[in-house]
């Protein structure tokens, strides 16, 4: 038994994997202060799984509290993997690849994988990223955004808004008050980023799209966006499983 992991900005994802398949996922918010407070709570008490493969977009001294936690507890080394040239039908659009996050390329692996058509994929998180794929595998590149929750800490950090002890309610178009507000707004300029986004790509492309959607906002974000979404929460998760079946000298490989 092995297991993929996803390590956010913000959340840790992992998953059983047999083959290239994964099972049910769990995650947490992991503690910005350490990693291995989290790992202590979540998986201290869990057997050690054959292997773990990991996306980890983190940074390396997470990749590095990570490897020191696995080889402390369950006596394995984590492997790490990284965006490549090309791989897995996917050819990477950054001219220095090692640049796209490993989610990302986790995320257009999975969507070659499972559509093996052109694809916008929107993964809603701290951030937002959007990646654009054409049928033939063709990675076109993309765009970042701040996530939800970003924009409005942003929105407070940079300004002396005082939301004060305003009720939370429903986001709305017409907010009367500033929680609500800047709860909607934000809601508001995601949404149509998505969707134009969307829009456009189509347009560029003359072409169906599928419109791929994940990540830990997705949900929220579902319901609001117009056309037809396929919501896909695992979609890293599962672009990790098939990368960690390849063989280590493979040119798409850990």
């Amino acid at each position: 038994m092995s297991w993929v992991v996803d390590i956010g900005n913000s959340s840790l994802k992992w998953a059983v994997c047999e083959g290239s398949n994964t099972g049910e996922s769990s995650s947490v918010l992991w503690n910005r202060d350490g990693l291995a407070e989290t790992l202590d709570e979540v998986w201290g008490n869990l057997p050690s799984p054959g292997g773990l493969t990991c996306s980890c977009v983190a940074g390396q001294s997470i990749e590095e509290e990570l490897s020191v936690w696995c080889k402390a507890v369950w006596g394995i080394e984590p492997e790490f993997i990284k965006s490549t040239q090309s791989g897995f039908g996917v050819v990477n659009a950054y001219a220095d690849t090692h640049r796209l996050g490993s989610d990302r390329w986790a995320a257009l692996v999975a969507a070659k994988h499972e559509m093996n058509s052109a694809c916008c994929i929107v993964d809603c998180g701290t951030a937002t990223t959007i990646d654009v794929l054409q049928h033939d595998g063709k990675h076109l590149g993309g765009l970042i955004v701040p996530g939800v929750s970003l924009m409005r800490s942003s929105l407070l950090q940079g300004t002396s808004i005082d939301i004060g002890d305003s009720e939370e309610g429903n986001s709305t178009l017409f907010a009367r008050n500033t929680r609500d507000a800047i709860q909607g707004g934000s809601l508001y300029a995601m949404i149509a980023t998505i969707d134009r986004v969307f829009h456009d790509v189509e347009a560029e492309l003359g072409v169906e799209v599928k419109r791929l959607l994940t990540g830990g906002d997705a949900n929220t974000l579902l319901p609001l966006l117009h056309g037809d979404i396929i919501h896909m929460p695992d979609l890293v998760l599962m672009g990790v499983a098939i990368i960690a079946q390849a063989p280590v000298d493979d040119e798409g490989s850990k």
